[in-house]
């Protein structure tokens, strides 16, 4: 039996949230008030895509920028927040999702 652990990786990612199509620029705001949120990889991918549901919890719409497939089931959860949602689809795919404020 092997005692080597297997190496995490970390993706780094950007949340962006939108009102009414429009780019909020501060994120207190934006968990609050918006209705649609992306968390961005660096290269650009929508890594997870969400948008709000009833009661005020977000429900995944895209995973596209993801490294593979989620489950469907994963489309029917809600989450309390985008974060949760990345780490969520992060964990699938046996990795840590890290939030980055800019990529300068």
């Amino acid at each position: 039996m092997s005692t080597m652990k297997r190496a995490v990786s970390v993706i780094e990612l950007h949340f962006q949230y939108a009102q009414d199509g429009w780019i909020m620029s501060d994120d207190t705001y934006g968990e609050r008030d918006a209705d649609s949120a992306v968390a961005f990889t660096r290269d650009g991918c929508a890594f997870v895509a969400c948008e709000r549901a009833p009661r005020g919890r977000w429900r995944i719409d895209s995973t596209d920028g993801s490294p593979g497939p989620v489950p469907l089931s994963a489309y029917r959860y809600r989450f309390s927040n985008l974060a949760d949602a990345a780490t969520y689809v992060a964990k699938k795919h046996g990795a840590t999702v890290h939030r980055v404020d800019s990529w300068i």
